[in-house]
């Protein structure tokens, strides 16, 4: 179907025997260092800079508000029970719903092509294309405990709490990786935010490590996997480009 929409999109350039303009081919050097960047209008590196920079202030931002007024709903409850469940849903918007938010604040008319990752090729270490969602299915869950049990022990802090805003970061550094690779397929710019996203996940962690032991060790199977994810994005830039 996607192969069907393709050849149908690239009729319409001759749609009623009118000619439409085309965007000019990029120069070679630039195609060959970012297969994304097929045309000249493809972002410069700065523009691109500037995107991820700040989609993930704007999205830390506000998940950090969201946090901050369910602060104030984990208040407003009278018992342990009640504040606990509070807090667990809190986390658990924050985690699940993130890529959501990520994509309305982008508001781009870009569509997922499911074909192109399977077209790249791949290292043969790569896991199965199905590990992965499974795999993030536990990974969210112990993410959601983790933030739930640290944020209770900070006296339910945000914008205050280096810990909290860290972790924040790291889950908008993952909801952009996942844009800037999949859909937007720059490889190197992913690259680029993936190591980003890694490195801030195990700064997050030895920071949950100083208030709960417990939490740091519910996000340790997160670096390590983030960390596999990392590598298998540098193989595939290579692969696809310097290796090419």
């Amino acid at each position: 179907m996607s192969r069907a929409l393709t050849v149908a999109l690239a009729g319409l350039g001759t749609c009623g025997g009118v000619v439409l303009p085309r965007p000019a081919p990029a120069h070679p050097l630039i195609a060959a260092a970012n297969p994304a960047a097929r045309y000249v209008g493809e972002p410069t590196p700065a523009a691109k800079l500037l995107e991820v920079s700040a989609s993930a202030i704007g999205e830390t931002i506000v998940l950090l508000c969201f946090i901050r007024l369910c602060a104030v709903a984990v208040g407003a409850c009278h018992s342990p029970r009640s504040r606990a469940v509070v807090t667990a849903i809190s986390w658990f918007l924050v985690i699940q719903g993130s890529q959501r938010l990520q994509g309305v604040m982008q508001s781009s008319k870009e569509v997922l092509n499911p074909g192109w990752y399977d077209s790249l090729k791949k290292p043969i270490w790569q896991p199965a294309p199905w590990v992965f969602p499974l795999v993030w299915i536990p990974l969210k869950m112990m993410q959601t405990v983790a933030a739930s049990r640290l944020w209770a022990k900070l006296d339910y802090k945000s914008f205050s709490e280096p810990s909290i805003v860290l972790f924040i970061v790291h889950i908008a550094l993952g909801d952009i990786w996942n844009r800037q690779f999949f859909l937007k397929q720059r490889l190197l710019t992913g690259l680029l935010v993936i190591y980003a996203f890694w490195a801030v996940v195990i700064c997050t962690t030895v920071l949950f490590s100083l208030s709960s032991t417990l939490s740091a060790s519910l996000l340790l199977p997160t670096v390590v996997w983030v960390g596999i994810a990392a590598a298998l994005n540098l193989d595939v830039w290579w692969l696809n480009t310097v290796g090419n």
